[in-house]
């Protein structure tokens, strides 16, 4: 999971900006929310922007700089609106960032550095389509220029004209818009807390590591969604999120647990006749609650790791042969569930973006 330092609008640590940290913590992050005006809040955001001329705008970045020590590197940085300012900035300039996300506003990249964006940080921009302060006051160009030059990065727009949207707790707040806004978060900060193996690791080491970076991009695919994403199809198609990570965890188990260690299939696989009803897992999966599919995934992968830590090793031959009739090694079926999980990886890819517009490995 991602570690988050997220700062607030001109307004203020609002009780909607707090909210909002404890979606992200829900789902499994770490968000830290640093109080740039040291415990002041105001009624509007003209009040807050008067109060951020007080004090200075180079005060309130440098009080999110000093936050920001504080913390270790590879972190997301957030922020809305004036806190945009703050995260883009830090995103820029501070080493080790993994993404950055900016609510409401962006700014030039020339304003900080040299104005380049750094080789690997993930950028997803959020803004109303008809808001004053970010299409009427140049934000939404430099957002287009910005994204257009920075690779997988996204400029979402919603349709309204509120600034402060994503805040529950004032009067400019979109339900609609904020939810949505808040599942895509989920999926972009999924995506760029995966773990990549170690480009130096040993053979086994190294398989286990590409089959769980799979495993945690399906997982990805998946974040943030209720049960109607997960069970939503395309026209044509009779696959679901929900019925690819199911169908996954049947397939780690089917293959590692039954084939190559030799043990009786689980539940809930072993009560199906998959010969009268080949596509239940698939059926299945897209009308269960999301969380149960998610965990069931993540047990599978579980006995995964267990059986290959029981194993003596890649050269090691399956207890039940493959569909050729040939015992295979643990070798061969590592791989073959790296190449399984990877294919239907792309499948996802189209399902997400068609829900939402999510992209990204």
């Amino acid at each position: 999971m991602s570690d988050v330092i997220l700062f607030h609008h001109a307004q203020g640590l609002t009780e909607g900006v707090q909210h909002f940290a404890d979606e992200l913590r829900d789902a499994g992050h770490h968000v830290t929310v640093p109080d740039l005006y040291e415990g002041r809040t105001f009624a509007t955001v003209e009040e807050g922007v008067a109060h951020a001329r007080e004090i200075g705008f180079e005060t309130v970045l440098e009080r999110a700089r000093q936050a920001a020590e504080r913390l270790p590197d590879g972190l997301v940085y957030a922020g809305f609106s004036l806190g945009a300012m703050a995260a883009q900035m830090l995103a820029q300039s501070r080493p080790g960032a993994i993404g950055a996300l900016l609510f409401h506003g962006c700014v030039p990249p020339t304003e900080f550095g040299d104005g380049s964006w750094p080789q690997g940080v993930g950028l997803q921009i959020h803004a109303m389509d008809h808001d004053p302060s970010f299409v009427d006051e140049g934000d939404e160009a430099v957002a287009r220029d910005l994204v257009s030059r920075v690779h997988g990065s996204r400029l979402f727009l919603y349709p309204g004209d509120q600034h402060l949207f994503a805040d529950r707790s004032l009067a400019a707040y979109d339900p609609s818009a904020a939810r949505l806004l808040t599942q895509r978060v989920l999926a972009f900060l999924a995506l760029v807390s995966r773990e990549e193996p170690d480009p130096q690791g040993e053979e086994l080491e190294l398989l286990e590591g590409y089959l769980d970076l799979q495993r945690q991009t399906m997982l990805a695919k998946t974040a943030g969604l209720d049960r109607e994403g997960m069970r939503r199809r395309l026209p044509s198609s009779t696959l679901s999120l929900g019925g690819l990570v199911y169908h996954l965890a049947l397939v780690e188990e089917g293959w590692m647990e039954v084939r190559f260690a030799g043990r009786q299939l689980p539940e809930p696989w072993r009560g199906v006749d998959f010969d009268a009803d080949p596509e239940w897992e698939f059926r299945t999966g897209g009308e269960l609650d999301p969380e149960q599919v998610r965990e069931r995934y993540r047990e599978a992968s579980e006995r995964t790791r267990r059986v290959v830590a029981e194993a003596g090793g890649p050269d090691q031959l399956s207890a039940m042969p493959a569909h050729s009739g040939r015992p295979f090694s643990l070798r061969w079926i590592l791989l073959h569930l790296i190449e399984e999980t990877a294919r239907h990886i792309g499948h996802a890819d189209l399902l997400r973006e068609a829900i939402d517009g999510s992209i990204g490995e």
